[in-house]
């Protein structure tokens, strides 16, 4: 599912579905965004229906040593929100290594915060991609 295929109230739908929140995380990153490095955080209720505004942090140093980005992550995740979809983003894909180092502190950060994670992205020129091993719904 692209943006173009999200429905007209996609704002009030849960993001508990991969396909839906992949689709809004095409629709907040835009190609600019993208190419600045953001990281997109959508905060969500407990049903996983979105809380406006996303938060987007652009000139994201995804080469970050581990301890400077688990700080940050902490920061974010102290915001106590009930879910959240969490993307990476560049003007190409991430290294895997990146990635999955991205990942696994955004896991730790809002899991010890109690905040469910409803899914993780990364996107790229016209691409977004799940690198989720969560159960989405659960």
């Amino acid at each position: 599912m692209s943006f173009e295929d999200l429905p007209q109230d996609w704002t009030a739908v849960p993001l508990t579905s991969p396909r839906v929140a992949g689709a809004v995380v095409d629709r907040v990153l835009s190609e600019k965004l993208r190419a600045e490095d953001t990281l997109l955080l959508i905060s969500c209720d407990e049903r996983g229906v979105a809380y406006p505004p996303p938060i987007l942090i652009s000139e994201t140093d995804w080469q970050a040593d581990g301890q400077e980005r688990r700080e940050m992550l902490e920061v974010l995740a102290a915001l106590g929100v009930p879910s959240i979809v969490v993307a990476f983003s560049s003007s190409r894909p991430l290294p895997s290594g990146v990635v999955d180092a991205w990942h696994a502190d955004v896991d730790a950060a809002f899991a010890a915060a109690g905040t469910r994670l409803l899914g993780v992205f990364t996107a790229w020129s016209h691409t977004v991609r799940s690198v989720s091993q969560v159960p989405v719904g659960t």
